[in-house]
Order: structure tokens, then C-alpha cells, then sequence
């Protein structure tokens, strides 16, 4: 054992017995790659110990700490490490791809321009944005993490939903009458054009925020990971 070893709470020490029990079940890493694995978590710990900091506070499980170090794409970063702005953006760009895509080859069968027109291109964006920020909104309130373990009241699902609910509505009959003067429908290569922008915006942003492996919706594997963690903790 060594000093740091000799520094770390019970607790801690603990974690890190867990956490070298299961690295020597894991087969993806060598006996070096443990070793540091282990040197590094330790003094991490000694250094948030001094914090106040708890080992779940930092690396969750020692399983899926475990996994972090065998599959470092996958969970390099957890939910909450992730800024608002990149989850309401990644999301948001998703659901312009989906409605320029769905208006695209809508208005390409359609037998006629009446009855195929899609919706402007400004009420587009803003139903995109306003979804994908009341989305995130939600998420990080519901998703697992420090937020949430502060000892303060959480508001209930249910309401969480309702006022989720509410705001879509309110925002969809909004941005759905834009005036028709900055709110242009485009023809079909224009959402063709749309969405080719929307993707290259979205991966632009994916290499921006250190996530380029994150399913469509990163939000969604993000809080899978998160919650599967939470599960991870329990056990």
C-alpha cells in the first residue's frame, strides 16, 4: 500500500479495492494499464478527499469506471459534464434534419404544390431550438447526477411533464404563424440544402464538444449511460 494509499478514507479505499477487482476481470486492459488506471484513480481521490469530494461523486461505480478505461469514447464524459448550450444544440439540429428531411420528400410526391407545401423555414428553427432547449431543460432535471443529489426538493415528473407539455404547445402555435414576409416555404432542393447544413452544423458541433460517437441524439445516450450508472451504484 502506498502513502496516498494511506491518506484515502475508508470509503475510498474501499472504492478502490472494488475498482482493482474489477480491472483484473476486464481482458482489455494489460497489467500497466491497470497499474496507472490505479495510480491515477487513487490520487484523484486523495485530491478530491480533501474537497469533500466522494469517489460516486467522481467516477460514479467502480464498474463503470471500469468501463471507462476499457471503452474511453464511450464514456469519456458523463451527462451533466456536458454544457446546455451543446445538448439544446445537438438536439435541435436532429429536429431540423428530421423536418427538412420529412418536408423534402413530402413535397417531392405530393401531386401538387397546395398539397404538399411544408412549413416556412424560420418557424423551422425556432420550433427546432425552442424543442431542443425545453427538452434539455427537462433531461438535466431528470437525468441522474450532482444536480440532483444536493439534498433540495426536486420538482415531481408528472409536473416536470405537464409544464414540459405546456411549453411545446405554447411554442408550436407561436412559431408555426410566423408571418409569411421572414418565413419563407422553400422548394424541395431548398430543404435538400437545409438539411445538409443542419448535418454538417451538428457534426461541427459533435467535434467541438469531444463527442463524436454519441448515437443521433447524444442527449439520449448521455442519459442512458447516466442512469445505468445510477443502477451501477446500487448495486
Amino acid at each position: 500500500m502506498t502513502q496516498v494509499d494511506h491518506q484515502l478514507s475508508k470509503k475510498n479505499q474501499d472504492f478502490i479495492f472494488r475498482f482493482n477487482k474489477a480491472l483484473n476481470e476486464n481482458d482489455k486492459l494489460n497489467d500497466e494499464q491497470k497499474a496507472a488506471a490505479i495510480d491515477e484513480v487513487t490520487t484523484k481521490l486523495a485530491a478530491g478527499q480533501k474537497t469533500g469530494q466522494t469517489a460516486a461523486q467522481l467516477y460514479g461505480s467502480p464498474v463503470a469506471l471500469v468501463q471507462k478505461y476499457a471503452n474511453p469514447t464511450r464514456l469519456a464524459k458523463k451527462f451533466h459534464e456536458y454544457s446546455f448550450g451543446f445538448l439544446a444544440t445537438d438536439t435541435a439540429l436532429v429536429l431540423i434534419m428530421f423536418l427538412a428531411g420529412f418536408f423534402a420528400i413530402t413535397m417531392s410526391i405530393g401531386k401538387s404544390s397546395s398539397e404538399s407545401e411544408g412549413i416556412g423555414l424560420t418557424s423551422i428553427i425556432l420550433l427546432a431550438f425552442w424543442g431542443g432547449a425545453i427538452y434539455t431543460m427537462a433531461m438535466r432535471r431528470l437525468v441522474p447526477g450532482p444536480a440532483n443529489q444536493n439534498g433540495k426538493k426536486q420538482m415531481p415528473t408528472w409536473l416536470m411533464l405537464i409544464i414540459v407539455a405546456l411549453l411545446w404547445v405554447c411554442g408550436f402555435t407561436a412559431f408555426i404563424f410566423v408571418p409569411a414576409a421572414v418565413n419563407p416555404i422553400l422548394p424541395t432542393f431548398g430543404y435538400v440544402v437545409v438539411f445538409a447544413l443542419a448535418w454538417l452544423a451538428y457534426l461541427l458541433n459533435r467535434r467541438h464538444a469531444g463527442l463524436e460517437h454519441g448515437g443521433i441524439l447524444a442527449i439520449s445516450k448521455l442519459a442512458q449511460q447516466a442512469r445505468q450508472d445510477e443502477a451501477n451504484n446500487k448495486e
